[in-house]
This record gives C-alpha cells, structure tokens and sequence, in this order.
C-alpha cells in the first residue's frame, strides 16, 4: 500500500464518528450538448469537484454528499432548446439533497454547461431557502469561464458564494462562516452579497505545495456512468475503469483566446511520487488502470516529466496514461523523453499547433515551432503513440490565406504520422483577453467550439469540414493501415483516437435525442446510495 493511501485510512480510523459531522452537497451539473455537435457535450470527469471534495471530506472533516447529474444516469436526457442536458435533472437533484446538508457546493465545470448551473440555483434556492449555495469554478480547463466575470449574475438568482479560482485553500472558512451565518469580509477570491450590494473580493494566491493537499475523494463519485457511457474526453477502451489525474496546475503561458492567465496563471507541480502515489492508490482501491493526464500543460519541466515516467517504471503498474487535454509540444525537449513516456504507459499525445499562420499564432498570444512539432511527431509515431493535433479557427483577424496555411501545415502532421485533427471554432470564453471581440451570443452556454450564432459559422464550419477531408485523404495517401484500423476499433468500442470515439459519439447523441428509450438507464437511487 502506498504511504498516501496509507496515511488516508489512518485519517480515517481517527476521525470523529460519521454522524457527528456535518453535511455538504457537491453537486455536479448535467453534462450540456450544443446542437448535438460532437464538438461539444463531453463528459469531462469533474476533477476539481473531487478534489474539492477530498479536501471538505479529510481536512474539514465534513461528511460529503456527491450528486454527480451524469455519473449517476449517464443515459437521461432533458431538451432545453437547443441544448441536450444528459443526467438527472435538477428536479431529481432536489429532491434527494442530504437531510441534514446545511450547503451546496454546485460546481462550474465548462461553458456550456451554464444553463445548467441556472437551473440548479433556481430550484435549490426554491425548495431549500435555507441552505447555502456556493459556486466553485473549474480552473484547469479550457472550456470553463471565469466566474468573476459573471459573478453578480449568479448572485442575482440566487447563489450565496461565487468561490474563485483554486477552492481547497478557503472552502473551509467559507462554509463554516456560511453554515454559521456569518459575513465572508476579509476572504479572497470570493464573491457574495453584503446588503444590496454585490461585493467580489481580490483574487486569492495560487497553492504552491500541492503535495499537502488532500487527494481526490473519486471514492464518493458515481463512476459507473462515465465507464459505461461509451465515449469521454481522451478516447477510451470499452471495459476500461479510467480516471482524470492532476499532475500539475495552471499555465506559464498567455494565449488570448484562453481563461488560463486570468484564473490559473502560474504553472505549480506536484513531485513525482506524490503522482504516482495517487494513481497506484486509484489501482489497487477501484482498480482503475488508465489515467487521462488533464493539466493545462502537464511537462513544462522536462527533469520532472522523466520523473514521473521513471517513478511508473520503477513500480511497475499495469496502467496506461494519455495527455487528454494536450500539451506545449516544444516542452517535451527531446525523442529520448518521448521513448521513457511510452516505456512508462504512455499511448496517446494532444497537442495544439492552433494555427499554420504565423500572424494568427502572434494574434493569439502563442508562439509555436512547427518543425519541432513534426519531428515529435515522427518520432511518437514510430514508438506507437496515438497523436491529436487541434487547430482553432475563426479567431480575430483570421483570413482564408491564414486557413490554408493550416491546412497545409496539418497535411505535413499527418504525413509525419498524427493520428487525427480537431478544429475547434473560436469562442469568446468570459475571462478571456478576446472574449470581447465578438458578442453575439443570447446565452453563455452558446459560447461552446461550435458557435451557430456567429455570422461566419458557415464559412467556419466548411472550413473545419475541409480539415477533417483533407485528414481522411492524406491518412488514405500515406497511412492506409490506420483507416483499416480505426474503423475495426469504431465497431469494437475499442477507441484509440478521439475522432473515432466522436463518430460513435455523434450517433449516440442523436439516439439519445430522438429514441432515448431504447438506452439502459441506471438505478440513480442506488448509485447515490452506493457512494454514500
């Protein structure tokens, strides 16, 4: 057993009796699909949620209540006009909120899912006034928002508490001073009501040891529904137990289209041990053996990516991991780290070039060695590594020269062997340095990769159909195989890529849309109660 794994039970066996402690409610929202684009309604396992979670459980002594909307009935669905919300609806998240819960914790996971934290408040705030509601947001990706930015809108129909940035460090003087009635002044990085006013206090400091806090309590989450949905975030295997892994937080870089340099803007790390101290304990105790590496930029430093790899290969586990929200490609220095990567479990790499443009990439803040890229490239396809590679389109400034230039540039990666391209469709994301540029959205959960509203969405729209024709005839030229490939593992359910996971994606969410009866669904009861 690990010294982490250890050192939680012994937490355990001291802590107070179970009944003696209070109650909170972590809830998180249904997952939001946008015009059933396979771009958007991705069921991101919410792991700012557990480690939120881990820290009320084992430092605030709390016992926690999670109700996870999608973990617990992955397969229900609810039409709200052009959204699709998959899980329980916020009724049924009512009804069964703890008894003796005194707070709810609601967490903010992507932009998308907005809609669906509205509806929450509403009818929390309308069938328990009496207990407090806090918001908490999803500092560690790329399709989440600032809630500074939209803090007295949250306030306004009803949440007591806009928590910001990273919680763990403050969740616990903010829910003893709620629970207690007590006014929040002097707290940072929080957001509340103080008469008529709506007071949002200076951002707080970032957590700089990250090894001291409290491991993710995935012991409380529904995981059955993310493991049995059929697609996620990385691509999955059908049958595999898989969790999201932090192994470092925020982002030394300033990209303009990005949340990241106003929430989460210095890059901290964990040590190598205390990393793969979590993924033997997620092993042995729910044996889980592949982890979806979901850093903003999980090898920044390249010694302590070595690290980590060697630490994997020291202790010998059976796992496989992914960099599922990708990566600064330039940050892996050398063919010699990718070669321990793989002897280490690693099986799949994103990474975001953005652009083939030049002028777009200054745009954007994000300067990026496309030569190095191609040599990375050809080196993880020689070792085995499935490749992603996403671009963005329709940032400001963007010309059709910019396009084809691209394009161009994406040939080159798949010839050097990347597996597929995503083209995302810029978006202004609340916190962002170009969220103002463009404004035509009427709802915030609009504003996900595949934007409808934008006057240009069909220009964009054929152009990203023109990346994914230009991918299938340049894998048909120089990879043929892998077509062969990819389409067994499509009928298999045994994903590799993301786009084969999208293609069974995209035929699931129609089904769940217009004949969801012929879906199982889980017992929701019966999962809340098997995590309680």
């Amino acid at each position: 057993m690990t010294a982490v794994a250890t050192a939680l039970k012994t937490d355990d066996a001291q802590a107070l009796a179970p009944a003696a402690l209070p109650w909170a409610t972590l809830i998180v929202p249904p997952v939001v699909c946008h015009n059933l684009d396979p771009h958007t309604g991705i069921p991101f396992m919410p792991h700012m949620a557990a480690h939120l979670a881990g820290t009320l459980k084992h430092h605030g002594k709390r016992n926690v209540q999670v109700i996870d909307c999608f973990g617990l009935q992955p397969n229900n669905t609810q039409v709200v006009g052009e959204f699709l919300l998959m899980g329980v609806d916020e009724a049924w998240v009512s009804k069964h909120i703890h008894p003796q819960s005194a707070h709810c914790f609601i967490y903010c996971r992507t932009i998308a899912e907005f809609i669906a934290v509205e509806r929450l408040i509403h009818r929390i705030r309308q069938d328990h006034p009496h207990i407090a509601i806090t918001l908490f947001e999803n500092v560690q990706a790329v399709t989440s928002y600032s809630l500074r930015h939209v803090a007295k809108e949250f306030i306004g129909k009803g949440a007591d508490c806009i928590l910001m940035g990273e919680p763990e460090d403050r969740v616990i003087e903010v829910a003893a001073k709620l629970e207690t009635k007590q006014p929040l002044d002097g707290i940072l990085g929080v957001a509340y009501r103080r008469g008529d006013e709506v007071v949002v206090s200076a951002p707080s400091k970032l957590p700089a040891e990250l090894d001291a806090m409290a491991m993710p309590a995935w012991e409380n989450f529904p995981l059955r529904g993310y493991w049995q949905a059929g697609f996620a975030h990385a691509p999955v295997e059908r049958g595999t137990k898989f969790l999201p892994i932090l192994t470092s937080r925020g982002c030394p870089y300033r990209c303009t289209f990005c949340i990241a340099p106003e929430v989460n803007p210095t890059w901290r790390a964990r040590s190598a041990k205390n990393v793969v101290d979590e993924m033997e304990h997620f092993y042995r105790t729910l044996g889980v053996t592949d982890y979806h590496v979901s850093d903003l930029d999980p090898t920044v430093n390249d010694k302590r990516t070595k690290e980590i790899c060697n630490e994997l290969i020291a202790r010998n586990l059976p796992i496989t991991w992914k960099l599922a929200q990708g990566t600064k490609i330039e940050t892996i220095k050398s063919e010699e780290t990718l070669e321990l990567m793989k002897k280490a479990g690693c099986v799949f790499v994103s990474f975001s070039p953005e652009s083939g443009s030049s002028k777009l990439l200054k745009i954007m803040n994000k300067p990026f060695d496309h030569e190095h890229a191609l040599r990375m490239a050809k080196k993880m396809a020689s070792l085995g590594i499935k490749m992603q590679a996403v671009f963005i389109g329709g940032v400001p400034g963007e010309e059709p020269d910019d396009r084809d230039m691209s394009v161009a540039y994406a040939k080159r990666l798949i010839e050097a062997g990347v597996d597929e391209v995503s083209l995302v469709i810029f978006t202004p994301l609340p916190g962002a340095k170009l969220s103002s540029a463009i404004n035509d959205f009427s709802h915030y959960s609009q504003c996900t990769p595949s934007p409808a509203w934008r006057k240009d969405y069909k220009i964009l729209t054929a152009y990203r159909m023109r990346m994914y024709t230009n991918l299938l005839v340049c894998k048909a030229r120089y990879h043929p195989d892998k077509l062969v490939a990819e389409v067994f593992r499509l009928v298999t359910l045994r994903f590799k890529t993301k786009m084969e996971m999208s293609l069974f994606k995209q035929a699931k969410l129609y089904a769940l849309r217009y004949a969801p009866w012929i879906f199982p669904k889980l017992d929701a009861e019966a999962e809340l109660k098997n995590v309680a």
